[in-house]
């Protein structure tokens, strides 16, 4: 046993150190795509809601809604692939009620607000590289 492991114990080592210095997988795989870039501008419209610069700059320059508020109060999902072209995206939206907002504290965001469900379809400009939103209709 004893030769056995002496035997190992140099082979182990060198198979540990070469993962440690090349790593065990590609990185290619970590970049997200266009389209995924685009869809996650949406559905994660409800938590940038609760900040207003956040918000603001999640749409293209003069078509920020005024009533931010309002979309705190609702989640979003992703209802059907989008279609895209040059740097326009248009994107089926579910939008969900019931969510709780938590933008009014904590003993409120204990509140759902009032349950709902439309499906609305919301238009993206790439702008600089980022999707932001053009049009997106709550109703």
């Amino acid at each position: 046993m004893k030769i056995f492991i002496s035997k190992m114990l140099p082979t182990a080592a060198s198979v540990l150190l070469l993962t440690f210095i090349t790593g065990c997988g590609s990185r290619d795989g970590l970049s997200s795509t266009n389209e995924q870039d685009a869809y996650a501008r949406v559905s994660g419209l409800g938590d940038l809601a609760s900040d207003e610069s956040r918000f603001n700059e999640a749409f293209v320059a003069g078509s920020v809604p005024k009533d931010r508020e309002a979309y705190a109060k609702y989640g979003y999902d992703i209802s059907g692939v989008g279609t895209f072209e040059g740097e326009t995206a248009i994107i089926p939206v579910t939008i969900t009620g019931g969510v709780f907002d938590s933008e009014k504290g904590d003993r409120e965001a204990r509140r759902p607000s009032s349950s709902s469900h439309s499906t609305q379809r919301w238009t993206l400009q790439l702008v600089d590289g980022d999707w932001k939103l053009k049009d997106a209709p709550l109703s």
